[in-house]
């Protein structure tokens, strides 16, 4: 998430998205093998060496395919961005819910070997070799659907310019970079806090009312398929809402103030199950729209023609650095403090953090249509 979109996104903005796609196949083809060859192996003392090579390879190209895919989409959909990256995003998050079980089934019927593997190497080359090579390209230069192109002719008129595309250095000195760097990390951080341990924080709460045992079969599995589902309905809507409501700065500070809400009322109600799946799906289905938000805003802000360079460091470098550290920070200070109390208090903390920001923002761009307007009105 951190070294491969920067470097898909700088050659999707020159060449088109087919070689990124081919570096992801090639580099997730080679990890599921490091990780078939690694299993095979009985010596651990030489599979963890292989284990993480095969794991970073995974990861590598998981982020060739990441930073291809949403930069492609955001080029393509300038009129809609919002319901666009819902819809991109939904379906990369639905794989969870229908992938999961099948390999669940396959486990309890077969056991757990290098079979699994091999499937996600079948699979990712038949999606990324097989159709996303062939049939995925970038617009032309100038492209615009037929609904804005009247826009932009009678804008030309005027003599006003409908939108700037930034080149990253210009974007770097743009004080709305920053506002969504800190936007971006503070969510990740505060959502991987959560996210990734939300399974030990459902045992803390409930232990003195059943046993592990009964949590880890009946509710952790229950609730993990919940989760899942109220996040792929929040990725879709929140992408429809943002267009509906005139861009996506209406709607980040809300994603990110109502995950914040929702995460203090779990941690209040977490010694019941039923106030665990409730609060648990109003929290999923409010952060399934950070994703689709933040993919549809670079684009919104700075334009299509550098995106796939500017949205992949931006998002590298804040919400990449949020999942890979995130997790660790909150564990960590449930290992010191004996709970997951002040972890989640600090979630929360940085999550309005991250809504005083996107407000922020928000009053910045409602000020710089005022002053677009103005112009228009003068010219």
């Amino acid at each position: 998430m951190i070294i491969g979109p920067p470097i898909t996104g700088t050659i999707l903005d020159k060449y088109g998205p087919k070689i990124p796609f081919i570096m992801s196949a090639i580099s997730l083809v080679i990890g599921h093998s490091l990780i078939i060859k690694m299993l095979s192996m009985n010596d651990w003392s030489a599979a963890m060496y292989i284990w993480y090579l095969g794991s970073f390879m995974v990861g590598l190209g998981g982020g060739f395919y990441s930073g291809t895919y949403t930069a492609t989409v955001g080029k393509w959909f300038p009129d809609k961005p919002g319901t666009a990256m819902g819809l991109a995003v939904a379906g990369t998050g639905s794989a969870v819910i229908i992938y999961s079980p099948l390999i669940g089934a396959y486990i309890k019927s077969h056991g757990f070997s290098g079979n699994i593997f091999l499937m996600f190497i079948v699979m990712s080359i038949v999606c990324l070799l097989g159709l996303a090579v062939p049939f995925w390209k970038t617009p032309p230069k100038d492209w615009l659907p037929a609904g804005m192109q009247n826009v932009t002719k009678s804008s030309a008129k005027k003599g006003n310019e409908v939108i700037h595309d930034y080149t990253l250095q210009e974007a770097v000195r743009d004080k709305r970079f920053w506002i969504l760097y800190f936007c971006f990390i503070f969510s990740a951080f505060s959502n991987m806090f959560f996210i990734q341990n939300v399974s030990l924080i459902i045992l803390e709460g409930l232990s003195n009312l059943m046993s592990n045992e009964t949590i880890l079969v009946s509710v952790i599995p229950g609730f993990l398929t919940v989760s899942a589902i109220a996040g792929l309905i929040g990725r879709f809507s929140w992408g429809v809402i943002t267009d509906k409501l005139g861009g996506p700065w209406k709607t980040l500070w809300i994603v990110y103030f109502f995950p914040a809400i929702t995460m203090a009322l779990f941690y209040l109600g977490y010694h019941s199950v039923i106030l665990i799946f409730i609060t648990g799906f109003l929290f999923y289905f409010g952060s399934g729209g950070e994703p689709v938000i933040h993919y549809a805003i670079v684009p919104y802000v700075f334009g299509r023609k550098h995106l796939g360079k500017v949205m992949s460091i931006l998002n590298s470098f804040s919400v990449g650095l949020g999942i890979a550290f995130g997790p660790f920070v909150g564990a960590y200070i449930k290992d010191v403090t004996g709970g997951y109390f002040w972890a989640l208090v600090l979630a929360v903390v940085i999550r309005l953090s991250g809504t005083a920001f996107a407000l922020f923002g928000l009053k910045m761009s409602a000020q710089t249509e005022r002053l677009r307007y103005t112009i228009s009105k003068i010219s």
